[in-house]
């Protein structure tokens, strides 16, 4: 039975190396790939593993703000204007595209606002629609 390397080992590979996700095709062979650490001396070559160590990249994830869908213009019906807390933009555009009567909305960001008016004069509109 073959022991992997400790996490730490891999960890400081990958950070010495660099990001092997962002290795091209036309980079050299000896760029391409991460080097072998604590490969048994016999057993399957790891040169032709499709398995690649990536660093977490926290930058990457989108931040989660919460959001306000204003619905302000209706079709068919005149019930005003409604607002609804989200917790995120894309929820928030989700839901309005099933709304089939609003034909007049913005999305802002943040909560607490208690019209659209506010929401326009303090900055946060982030999507608008306007009929």
């Amino acid at each position: 039975m073959q022991l992997a390397p400790p996490a730490s080992v891999i960890a400081a590979a990958v950070e010495s190396y660099g990001n092997p996700c962002r290795a091209t095709h036309d980079a050299a062979p000896s760029e391409s790939r991460l080097p072998k650490i604590g490969a048994p001396e016999s057993g399957p070559a790891l040169d032709d593993s499709d398995v690649f160590v990536c660093a977490k990249d926290d930058s990457s994830k989108p931040s989660l703000r919460e959001v306000t869908l204003f619905v302000h213009q209706w079709h068919n019906v005149e019930p005003g204007l409604l607002s609804w807390t989200f917790p995120s933009l894309r929820a928030a555009l989700d839901a309005v595209q099933r709304m089939k009567n609003a034909i007049g909305w913005c999305v802002v960001s943040g909560t607490g606002f208690p019209d659209l008016e506010s929401a326009r004069a303090d900055g946060a509109v982030l999507v608008e629609q306007l009929s």
